[in-house]
């Protein structure tokens, strides 16, 4: 087998194993100037690029969430200043017929209308948590203090709680 070869089985090992962060974090991102299938598309152009530096420093996830977020927020920056949110129903892939009572579905979207009005940084912290990362990965992936991640997290939550009542 090939050195390439190798490479790039090793690569789409990486990505089935962390499609989940690479899809909620696309997803969390896109808007209407932003498609998420042009994020999503980045963000593998990025992983694929960098997946040969990655030396295990951090937990595999950690890098993947570190290099997703970072792409997102460049990919805005250079796209555009003024952030446009895209409503559930515009989203490729966002399926809400799962088992679950219409109750469930409901606070389902609502989470993600929420989430989705949140700054770039709000929603990576705030998408780290909903996946359970404790507070020290979040602050890795982050690059900022372990405390600043708790009383952002805890801005966050109050600001999403006070938008509407589950």
């Amino acid at each position: 087998m090939t050195h390439q070869t190798e490479y790039n089985r090793k690569f789409t090992d990486m990505v089935r194993r962390h499609e989940k962060i690479i899809f909620s974090v696309c997803f969390f991102y896109a808007s209407t100037k932003l498609p998420f299938e042009d994020l999503r598309q980045e963000v593998l152009i990025s992983l694929f690029k960098s997946f040969h530096s990655f030396r295990g420093q951090s937990s595999e996830s950690t890098w993947v969430y570190r290099v997703c977020i970072n792409t997102c927020l460049f990919t805005l920056r250079k796209s555009d200043r003024r952030i446009l949110t895209v409503s559930l129903d515009e989203m490729p892939g966002m399926n809400f017929e799962y088992d679950c009572d219409e109750d469930f579905r409901q606070k389902l979207k609502w989470l993600y209308s929420a989430i989705s009005q949140l700054n770039p940084i709000e929603k990576a912290l705030i998408l780290m948590w909903l996946d359970e990362l404790s507070y020290e990965e979040i602050a890795s992936n982050m690059g900022i203090p372990r405390n600043t991640v708790a009383s952002r997290l805890s801005r966050i939550k109050t600001k999403l709680s006070n938008q509407k009542e589950i």
